[in-house]
């Protein structure tokens, strides 16, 4: 366990410094260490701020030098295991001392086991702390423009809330969940850590995996049997899966041709390979000679929206990232008109809570383009999601389910329709 715990430590500092996905090292580990690498990043992640700005002050009063940073990341996982895992305190210090001196030196072995001595002697108090913040400065920098103090107070309730799971249902199928809550707009809520695999239903193909928020896009557009569908940025193909089953032509394009295998084997598992067209491509390069007659833009973003499954967005996106996929989006919007039909509709979403990815976007484009108006949205439940301009905004919150922490919360969504006008 102690190698294991030492390449975790190189794993967070890579995670935390070069904003490398966390499942991108998940996806490569043997299935033996899947479980406890989940747990103990996830927790780290959601306890990270605190970690950092409530505990180690406490005991470390200098800054630990650079080429010692390694003992950062190792006190960040110790102090982890310590408050909030169930691992024998003994263990914690054996292990993480150890890695400390093979990391470092003797110094940095008997400094690890100074502070994670003084955090156990101290571990009522900390866990009586009041806490005062579950997200990083950074992640403030990119909400405080565009939500209430109290709005963001009630997102951060969320962080340490482990996310249900979501199924959108065929429309034909029968619901074979009879334990499961069903939503306003129609989407099955299960117990977090369900085993997708074992569920019923999964063999036949009659549902799909997908979070409620994402949902809402396909479901905001009326009438779309027999359409022709470019669905830009499709993979993995939760709302390709949708566009399908409603009846749609779709033309799914995504840059990654590995993500795009996933797509198809997805809807070879629903049997909905018909009508599909599967196309690897740029989105700003896609061309065709035919034009939609509905576009989903499912645009890159900074993706501050899903923070409740990747904890680790908190303390690696920063405004400029923002910044840098809100050009993008414009530029690939702007590439999509030219593909949309003369009396066409666009859906523009993106899962970040940056009204720079999603209210500002969309104003600022229907300013520069007078041949579009933002089109009536329609779904049952979301109701109060609606912005004045009659965009769908939903936040974590707005999914909360009274006397049911556990199955409350949603990913954080932008969606807008945008109609050409005739």
């Amino acid at each position: 366990m102690i190698n294991e715990r030492a390449a975790y430590a190189d794993i967070l500092q890579k995670i935390l410094t070069s904003n490398v996905p966390l499942s991108a090292f998940k996806d490569s580990l043997p299935n033996a260490q899947k479980n406890f690498f989940n747990m103990l990043f996830l927790t780290t992640f959601r306890q990270l701020t605190f970690i950092k700005e409530q505990v180690l002050p406490r005991f470390v009063q200098k800054k630990i030098p650079s080429k010692q940073k390694i003992l950062s990341y190792v006190l960040y996982l110790a102090i982890t295991e310590l408050l909030f895992l169930e691992t024998p305190d003994y263990a914690v210090l054996n292990s993480y001392v150890d890695i400390a001196k093979k990391s470092t030196d003797k110094f940095g072995a008997n400094f690890t086991n100074a502070v994670l001595r003084n955090v156990l002697r101290h571990k009522s108090e900390l866990l009586s702390l009041p806490l005062k913040s579950y997200f990083s400065a950074e992640f403030l920098k990119i909400l405080k423009p565009d939500y209430t103090k109290d709005e963001i107070l009630q997102m951060e309730k969320y962080v340490v809330v482990e996310p249900a799971l979501d199924i959108t249902l065929k429309n034909s199928a029968p619901n074979p969940f009879a334990n499961g809550l069903t939503l306003p707009n129609g989407s099955i809520r299960l117990p977090a850590q369900t085993k997708v695999s074992e569920l019923p239903g999964y063999a036949d193909g009659i549902w799909w995996v997908q979070d409620v928020s994402a949902s809402l896009a396909v479901q905001a557009l009326s009438d779309i049997f027999g359409k022709q569908v470019l669905d830009l940025c499709a993979a993995p193909g939760g709302k390709t899966a949708q566009l399908l089953d409603a009846g749609a032509k779709v033309t799914a394009v995504d840059i990654s041709q590995e993500r795009l295998e996933t797509l198809r084997e997805n809807m070879k598992r629903l049997n909905l390979t018909d009508n599909l067209q599967i196309v690897c491509d740029d989105a700003l390069q896609f061309s065709s000679s035919k034009k939609f007659d509905i576009i989903l833009v499912d645009a890159p973003c900074s993706a501050t929206g899903t923070y409740r499954r990747h904890p680790e967005i908190i303390h690696t996106k920063t405004r400029q990232d923002v910044l840098q996929q809100a050009q993008l989006q414009k530029d690939i919007l702007e590439h999509a008109v030219s593909l949309l039909s003369d009396d066409g509709k666009m859906v523009y979403v993106t899962c970040s809570l940056a009204k720079d990815e999603g209210e500002k976007q969309i104003n600022t484009f229907l300013k520069q383009h007078s041949e579009f108006v933002a089109a009536p949205i329609s779904v049952l439940g979301t109701e109060h999601m609606l912005t004045k301009e009659g965009y769908l905004r939903v936040l974590p919150q707005y999914f909360n389910i009274p006397g049911q922490p556990d199955l409350s919360g949603a990913d954080g969504f932008f969606i807008a329709c945008l109609q050409r006008k005739i």
